[in-house]
């Protein structure tokens, strides 16, 4: 897959059928497809966090050292619930975290049970409109899904479990035992108010991730969105112990910092802090001055990662010493908001203007970093739009065709995934009748787990994409761009 700011496209497919699919094959397919597309197009390469993947981005950096390998956001943030919901027991996290995979624990007992034993579940139909769905394990948050869905559900469970046929539920010990298990769960409030604590203070972090799993534009807001969605947490949690936020203290607090921090510093890269630094309103002093809290944020030069990322940045992507010195200077006209910086309307568009827009406005005497700007701040930061050409794929490899050729299914999915593409470019999308005709509705917290990747490219590069001897796929890859 590949995305331009006119949005993603699938460019092939590759047959890797007996083949060890290690770092070094997966980094030669990479760079393949970067020498279709052309390297000066490519900006990023965003993959998930496995282990052979790292090996990957370092072989792709190595031989393209503009190119930078992004680790998909969203699948970071999934790891890090899955560290709170199912700490080792060699880890430093395992004794704060151990009340939440013990709730996680009797949540899925609850819903195995009523859901495989067809008593159980006939008497939780009888007093439900909803059903109590199965939660893939391959989901992101799939633990936050399976306990928002139990707790939608609450007052039925309780009237379940009350009702006459569940005393005189019969069966062997171990049955018996289960229900009266499960009743007792049910009935104790203070077991429900663990669960609403659990969704309460993890509703920020899977807010970010459904806001980051987007073929949208993302990479600049991604540094921002981990710092705010942290203090959203700390608030949460200090609220919840009754801690004063500046000089109050929180052990368990601790430990979930920790697991965020140690998955952002994992995921977070040169590119991350340079793009931030792109955003102009993270400058004006309506959004230093913070939410009201007494703490004034740090502008981006400010910030001693954020800045010495950003020389490390200009030192690796600038070859040209002069271009370098250029750099340097345009930006410290910018965050210092010197010359033309500081006129009154282009300090004042800084809040309210698209930052794309705003560089394309107010930036003519820093072409340098507007040129950062148009291919930085275009930039997705997750690999979403795998997840939904897989779906594509499974619709077109069925089981009633299941012999077709690697090409043809190639081909077929080429067509049928690009048009849709195409079609989403379209106004009657997004009106009439046929509006939104390939969205179906699922759980707003149920968001897919892939282990795919995505070659971002600069803005125009999409023409370039494909090589010219392919007669099918030319016209509706530069159609989506």
């Amino acid at each position: 897959m590949a995305a331009s700011s006119g949005g993603p496209i699938f460019l092939k497919s590759i047959n890797s059928s007996g083949v060890v699919k290690g770092g070094e094959y997966i980094a030669n397919l990479f760079i393949k497809s970067i020498e279709e597309v052309g390297a000066s197009n490519v900006v990023q390469v965003i993959t998930d966090n496995a282990s052979n993947m790292k090996l990957v981005g370092s072989t792709v950096e190595q031989t393209y050292p503009h190119i930078f390998w992004t680790p998909c956001v969203v699948h970071s943030l999934n790891l890090a619930l899955k560290n709170m919901c199912q700490p080792s027991e060699k880890s430093t996290q395992f004794i704060n975290c151990k009340w939440i995979l013990d709730l996680i624990g009797e949540v899925s007992s609850l819903k195995n049970f009523v859901l495989n034993h067809d008593m159980a579940h006939a008497l939780f139909q009888k007093h439900s409109a909803l059903s109590l769905l199965k939660v893939a394990e391959m989901r992101f948050a799939s633990h936050v899904v399976m306990a928002s869905h139990v707790h939608q559900v609450k007052a039925s469970l309780e009237r379940m479990v009350m009702d006459d046929d569940w005393r005189n539920y019969k069966g062997d010990k171990v049955i018996e035992a289960k229900t009266r298990e499960i009743k007792s769960l049910v009935m104790n409030d203070e077991w429900w108010d663990k669960i609403e604590y659990f969704l309460k203070f993890t509703e920020p972090i899977v807010s970010m991730l459904r806001s980051a799993d987007l073929d949208a534009p993302k990479l600049h807001l991604v540094y921002d969105m981990w710092d705010t969605m942290i203090e959203k947490v700390k608030a949460i949690i200090f609220e919840q112990e009754g801690n004063d936020l500046i000089v109050g203290q929180s052990y368990f607090f601790y430990t979930i910092q920790e697991i965020l921090v140690v998955r952002w510093n994992k995921s977070n890269t040169l590119l991350h802090c340079m793009a931030h630094s792109l955003v102009p309103k993270y400058y004006h002093e309506s959004w230093l001055k913070g939410e009201g809290n007494g703490v004034r944020r740090l502008a981006p030069n400010e910030n001693r990662e954020i800045s010495l990322n950003r020389v490390k940045y200009f030192q690796r992507y600038f070859k040209d010493s002069n271009d370098l010195k250029q750099a340097s200077l345009e930006y410290g006209v910018f965050a210092s908001g010197s010359g033309f910086f500081s006129e009154t309307h282009v300090v004042e568009a800084m809040m309210y203007e698209e930052p794309l827009s705003w560089w394309a406005n107010h930036s003519v005497n820093a072409l340098l970093l507007q040129s950062l700007a148009y291919k930085l701040l275009s930039q997705p930061a997750s690999s979403s739009c795998c997840e939904r050409n897989w779906s594509t794929y499974s619709l077109i490899h069925s089981i009633k065709r299941n012999k077709l050729e690697t090409s043809r299914a190639e081909d077929l999915v080429f067509m049928y995934y690009n048009l849709c593409l195409f079609s989403r470019q379209k106004e009657t999308y997004t009106s009439g009748p046929s509006k939104y005709w390939d969205v179906v509705y699922v759980n707003p917290f149920v968001i897919g787990k892939y282990q795919a990747v995505l070659i971002k490219l600069s803005p125009g590069a999409g023409a370039k994409a494909r090589k010219e001897s392919n007669p099918v796929k030319p016209s509706v890859w530069g159609s989506s761009l």
